[in-house]
């Protein structure tokens, strides 16, 4: 009980955000470039931390990555770094890390446009293809309530 109290606190004392991106990445072991659709959800903690989770659908293939979001939010824009992981599913599923870069417009004050670069680091496991850094650039939109 005291557990879903504080969760539930820190919901409603952070701002939550909302978003739609479009990303890619280059998956070179593989030889693909897929390109694909995806929801963000951030919880705004303070102002300059949060917790970023996203699930983006590629062809064939799909990936949820959350963990933290962390920089410096001035009124008009931000500069932040991620450090995310998760799993990535295509013919079996696979752990993931993304370690980037957010950069953000604030057009209004509860709108946002997101650039994103970041290294998609994929653990393939075994000798034939091992750990693998993937370029993964992305931009998108949220509404922060």
């Amino acid at each position: 009980m005291i557990r879903s109290l504080c969760i539930m606190c820190l919901l409603c004392s952070s701002q939550l955000e909302l978003g739609l991106d479009v990303t890619g990445t280059h998956l070179h072991k593989i030889d693909q470039a897929p390109v694909g659709v995806g929801a963000r959800v951030l919880l705004n903690f303070t102002k300059n931390i949060a917790f970023d989770g996203e699930i983006t659908r590629y062809p064939g293939k799909t990936s949820a990555l959350g963990g933290i979001k962390s920089g410096l939010r001035r009124d008009r824009f931000g500069v932040f770094g991620k450090l995310r992981a998760g799993m990535w599913w295509f013919n079996n599923h696979y752990a993931a890390t993304d370690i980037g870069g957010v950069v953000e417009y604030y057009p209004s004050s509860h709108t946002t446009i997101r650039i994103d670069a970041g290294d998609t680091i994929l653990f393939y496991g075994g000798t034939a293809l091992g750990t693998v850094h993937n370029f993964q650039p992305g931009i998108g939109f949220s509404y922060r309530f």
